[in-house]
């Protein structure tokens, strides 16, 4: 549960700054992140640019859902807090790299 928690909570302060981040949603370690674009439509570049970006990085995110917009996130059960950071860090750069930030 606390691991789930940290994870929203990092992927909550990303979508304040990162308003392509259109809705994050999920339960324990199984979160989805959507993207939407400025006018509220799926964005699937983006979330496919943010997914390579990740796995250029070393971390393996998968897109989904019926527009291929969402990434999601399903960490190990035994991740521990030092992971989850380390991949919202690794999320956060390919995320800045993509948006031009």
């Amino acid at each position: 549960v606390q691991r789930g928690a940290q994870l929203t909570r990092g992927l909550q302060h990303l979508q304040e700054e990162y308003p392509v981040i259109g809705d994050i949603r999920g339960l324990g370690l199984m979160i989805g992140t959507e993207f939407r674009d400025a006018d509220g439509r799926p964005d699937m570049k983006t979330a496919k640019a943010v997914s390579a970006g990740c796995l250029e990085r070393g971390m393996m995110l998968l897109t989904c859902g019926p527009w291929n917009n969402t990434i999601r996130w399903i960490p190990p059960l035994v991740a521990g807090r030092e992971q989850i950071d380390q991949g919202l860090s690794i999320f956060a750069d390919a995320l800045a790299e993509v948006s031009g930030k």
